[in-house]
């Protein structure tokens, strides 16, 4: 799994989270947009959990071009923002599941299960809006 999110915090979080499950091994992790695109390229990992905001480009463009480095990957965005417009914009660039931060921590857990089976995954706090 690669974590690619501006926030250092948010990355270190998801890291602890993940790290403590077996079966899930965090294999690289970044800030940059860059940087995303040299270790997807790479560790060609399973899973890129992606933040919208990604220093020097978008998440959605992030994970555009991880994707033609990594067609394997599979995309699961975890951001705060709850707009529909983002949401979109993550899905058109080829994202598997939509996560919010705010939700519990085992919301992360189920979207990896779900795309890993080859299932999309929406937080719940989105299908409510809808």
């Amino acid at each position: 799994m690669l974590l690619v999110d501006v926030h250092a915090i948010s990355r270190k979080s998801s890291r602890m989270l993940l790290d403590s499950l077996p079966g899930l091994t965090v294999v690289g992790e970044t800030s940059d947009h860059q940087e995303a695109l040299k270790l997807a390229f790479e560790l060609q990992p399973d899973i890129v959990l992606i933040s919208m905001r990604v220093q020097g480009s978008t998440g959605p463009e992030t994970a555009r071009h991880i994707l033609n480095m990594a067609p394997q990957a599979r995309i699961i965005f975890l951001t705060l923002f709850d707009d529909p417009e983002y949401i979109k914009s993550a899905m058109a660039a080829g994202a598997h599941a939509y996560v919010l931060k705010q939700e519990p921590a085992a919301e992360i857990l189920t979207a990896i299960s779900k795309v890993m089976a080859g299932e999309t995954y929406m937080s719940p706090a989105l299908k409510l809006k809808q």
